[in-house]
């Protein structure tokens, strides 16, 4: 049976309050996508601190998330990215200012969407980015895609539901099960798209990443940092924390690192002094 990796036992169905995240408040809104399986569960403390400090979320669930495994499988690079970029002109014709921020697989989406330099972009915020996969990842799915075959309606079960140092927020999580690999396709493919376009981002951006990382090496952020096309960016690494860093032993401060950037564009209404391109 296909399951989620649930905050307790019970029979009961996921709450949607866990899996997605919004929030009524001043610009510039954060938009924010998910990791690949997730929900916004994984970036729960973080919305807690940019909620208090007044601004507005829009965190909602990726197509084929928070439902059944099977509809991930059948996920596309493109469905994903359309849909986070109709939530942020949504949040823009709202708020007028969006800083996107994407966490793993949603670091993907929203640097995609980056690329595009829409005018309601203040800025960009990219944790554990998924540019690259670890080895362990990487390597089959190279090699299968190097195949040219069509992947079949395979299933990989995860052995936890996040790559945490500090597990006290483990059972908080929820998220599947199981990895399904069509869609985890979508993803390596993608890193390789996504990695050709970054120079054409230009705004600000604020790129965070775990030592401990055991999904995306801690090099996809000094790489991701040296060919940014923006002259405006600040890389942090979180030496005690792994993939889910929001989540992880450091949350507090990565928090506090998002919030930062996002007040430098408090009270802004355009975007044209805060972007300087190459």
């Amino acid at each position: 049976m296909i399951r989620f990796w649930r905050r307790d036992s019970s029979d009961s169905p996921v709450g949607h309050g866990e899996l997605e995240r919004f929030a009524a408040g001043r610009a510039p809104c954060l938009v924010a996508a998910h990791g690949f399986g997730g929900t916004a569960t994984e970036l729960a403390p973080l919305y807690d601190k940019i909620e208090k400090e007044g601004f507005a979320i829009d965190a909602a669930l990726l197509p084929g998330h928070g439902t059944t495994v099977e509809r991930l499988q059948s996920g596309t690079f493109e469905g994903w990215v359309n849909a986070l970029r109709t939530r942020a002109q949504m949040a823009a014709d709202n708020n007028g200012l969006v800083v996107l921020l994407g966490f793993s697989m949603g670091s993907l989406v929203a640097m995609q969407i980056a690329s595009e330099r829409p005018a309601w972009l203040a800025g960009l915020v990219v944790l554990s980015n998924a540019l690259t996969l670890r080895v362990s990842s990487a390597v089959p799915l190279g090699l299968w895609a190097r195949t040219g075959l069509p992947m079949p309606d395979w299933y990989v079960r995860k052995p936890r539901a996040a790559d945490l140092e500090d597990a006290t927020l483990l059972r908080t999580l929820v998220s599947y099960d199981r990895h399904p690999l069509k869609a985890a396709l979508e993803v390596f493919r993608a890193g390789s798209r996504v990695s050709a376009v970054v120079g054409q981002i230009g705004c600000p951006a604020l790129v965070l990443h775990g030592r401990r990382d055991r999904v995306c090496p801690c090099r996809n952020a000094t790489w991701l940092a040296e060919h940014l096309g923006s002259r405006d960016v600040t890389v942090r690494i979180f030496e005690k924390s792994a993939h889910t860093i929001a989540c992880d032993a450091e949350r507090d401060e990565v928090a506090c690192e998002v919030v930062r950037f996002m007040s430098r564009f408090d009270g802004r209404t355009t975007k044209s002094s805060s972007v300087d391109a190459r």
